[in-house]
């Protein structure tokens, strides 16, 4: 494609900051979860697995007097089902030679599904903001443009959708779109995050009281663990043997994935509780969870457990975690 020309080219990201960048340059521009008006419904995660995340590539193609040529290609992580938006603006000059000139403002909310064979399906629905050079002061504002899409795409297929044809230049916009997996991080971009761990237990239908917590410290793509062990004591046993109620809990958490000012981590839970007595083997009750957590920086988010004895005669019937975990990064 030929080099573009030097038009002016304005790309936003978050909640209305913005980013200069030059027409050709590669950025992450996406907001997760849509914007304050008219956010697109979000489709659930598939059940049964983690939230996966889906790498979108949006080049904008624009075609007017100048011929056909890039406004800019951008690059997002998004979590699969959620929503992101790309900002955009061009200046289209008129194909007749009269020189009239339209700035389009162009806003795309990009929805990516993991397909379960590779690729995925998108949904985009772009809004088109237009204003030509020349109109006259107080003139009434004319009403957005508005597309929407739905495709299916192989693994790293391209795909072209018209975004916005202009009445006024007789100009376009489009977008080639294109889907894959998000890239592994490397060895020599290590990225930490510090997360702070909480237990909180409750005994039967109690609500679960402030036991312990702890700090701990991740990189991306590897996991870090933390033990929580308690011993509590119960009532003799009807033999009249001392007994006591062994708690052990693993945390492992993967950051896995940051977009969007959100992160993705990978939680698993695994422990046991044991019925101890001196005049008897212990009575087991192990148990296995895990969970995806999409956290925002300082946000908690919990999870509740529930562990069963096998009955009453163990002196104890139920027991209630309550696990938080807080992420900085």
């Amino acid at each position: 494609m030929s080099r573009v020309p030097p038009i002016a080219t304005r790309a936003r990201c978050g909640f209305g900051r913005a980013v200069s960048l030059p027409a050709t340059s590669l950025a992450t521009l996406f907001v997760l979860l849509g914007a304050a008006l008219h956010p697109p419904q979000e489709q659930p995660a598939p059940s049964g697995g983690p939230v996966s995340a889906v790498r979108v590539t949006v080049e904008t193609i624009a075609v007017d007097r100048r011929g056909t040529w890039s406004v800019g290609t951008d690059i997002a992580d998004i979590f699969s089902g959620s929503t992101g938006v790309l900002k955009k603006s061009a200046t289209l000059i008129s194909r007749d030679g009269a020189g009239t000139r339209e700035m389009v403002d162009l806003t795309a909310r990009i929805t990516p599904t993991l397909a379960p064979a590779g690729g995925c399906s998108l949904r985009l629905e772009t809004e088109a903001r237009t204003v030509v050079a020349g109109a006259k002061t107080g003139s009434r504002p004319r009403r957005p443009d508005i597309t929407r899409a739905a495709i299916n795409l192989k693994p790293d297929e391209e795909r072209l959708v018209e975004a916005f044809a202009s009445s006024a230049t007789q100009g376009r916009l489009a977008l080639k779109v294109k889907c894959g997996s998000p890239a592994s991080p490397s060895e020599s971009d290590v990225r930490f995050v510090d997360f702070v761990l909480s237990v909180a237990r409750g005994e039967g239908d109690k609500e679960p009281q402030p036991m312990k917590s702890n700090q701990l410290r991740a990189s991306f793509g590897r996991e870090a663990s933390n033990l929580f062990s308690f011993n509590v004591t119960l009532d003799p046993d009807a033999t009249g043997d001392k007994r006591y109620r062994r708690e052990e809990l693993e945390l492992t958490l993967t950051p896995a994935l940051k977009s969007g000012g959100r992160l993705q981590v990978d939680f698993a839970v695994r422990g046991e509780l044991a019925t101890v007595s001196a005049g008897a083997p212990p009575i087991t009750h192990p148990f296995d969870h895990q969970d995806t957590l999409i956290l925002a920086p300082g946000e908690t988010r919990s999870l509740d457990i529930d562990v069963h004895s096998s009955g009453a005669d163990e002196g104890w019937t139920r027991v209630r975690y309550r696990l938080g975990v807080t992420g900085a990064f």
